[in-house]
């Protein structure tokens, strides 16, 4: 039995590759579903500053699991938070920032992607992520 490696972008929007974080509410991705003989992998996160980065600019995102395709966890019990801080004189903080969270296929059918950006709405985060995961084949 073999094992390859699968990648692709978790989608915003109906399909979009990112999303541009305007103001200080939640924001959430489209909803990914895993192959049934995904086994392993991990979700890439990334937040990158459209302004000079100030105290305070970070991105808070969380995983919305779900069991059956349609339930995903509320907003108050989802994973996380998962904080990236796009400034550099932090530690840590850079921008853009980015972090790799390793998850566990087989435990879920799914998940959502939740940002929040506590000050988007002085300048602007553009979020995305993206999912690698190992297959049986």
């Amino acid at each position: 039995m073999a094992v390859t490696r699968n990648d692709r972008n978790v989608t915003w929007d109906t399909g979009s590759s990112s999303k541009t974080v305007s103001v200080n509410t939640r924001v959430d991705s489209d909803a990914m579903t895993f192959d049934a003989t995904d086994i392993k992998g991990s979700i890439q996160i990334k937040a990158d500053n459209q302004g000079t980065p100030a105290a305070g600019d970070t991105a808070d995102f969380y995983i919305k699991w779900t069991t059956d395709g349609s339930t995903y966890d509320t907003d108050e019990f989802a994973e996380g938070p998962y904080r990236l801080d796009t400034v550099a004189a932090n530690t840590p903080g850079e921008d853009p920032a980015v972090m790799s969270i390793p998850v566990e296929p087989g435990r879920y059918k799914g998940y959502k992607l939740s940002v929040v950006c506590a000050q988007a709405a002085t300048r602007n985060v553009i979020v995305s992520a993206r999912e690698q995961t190992q297959r049986l084949a």
